[in-house]
């Protein structure tokens, strides 16, 4: 297998994967806004809590490796030479822009409902809120290029 081939195997894995991650969140972050107290304590769906933790783990630290290696400010693509010398830089730049504004507001959703507006309702979520605001200063440390000289 030549690094091309390679290279894109892995991003789609990795697109896969973020696919995976951010439909189980968001419904589950559906799931906990709309939960009624009425109706007894939150149950979420089986294997929802296994998978986000996981695969969340992931697709966040696909986000900051991205954002560690590229300079300052710039869309992360030095991981990708092959394919953006075969397909294009403004391709892939997109592609990875979307995969980054995708982990962002499923996160974002994340910390919204369950940490600001339903904290009560389901603990794992409200961590994982928690968790996803920690992750996303590593983050922004990464892409500002807060590195030691």
């Amino acid at each position: 297998m030549n690094s091309k081939e390679k290279e894109i195997l892995l991003g789609v894995i990795a697109c896969i994967l973020l696919l995976i991650y951010s439909y189980t969140l968001g419904d589950l972050i559906i799931s906990v806004n709309n939960w009624d107290p009425d109706a007894g304590d939150f149950v979420p769906k089986e294997n929802a809590v296994w998978i986000i933790s996981l695969i969340g783990g992931i697709v966040s630290a696909v986000v900051i490796a991205n954002l560690a290696v590229a300079e300052p400010g710039e869309t992360p693509i030095s991981q990708v030479r092959e394919i953006a010398e075969a397909y294009g830089r403004k391709l892939l730049k997109t592609i990875v822009w979307i995969y980054i504004i995708v982990w962002f507001f499923a996160g974002f959703g994340a910390f919204f409902i369950g940490v600001v507006r339903c904290p009560d309702v389901f603990e794992t979520l409200t961590a994982f809120g928690k968790s996803w605001l920690g992750i996303l200063v590593g983050a922004l440390y990464a892409w500002f290029g807060v590195k030691k000289t």
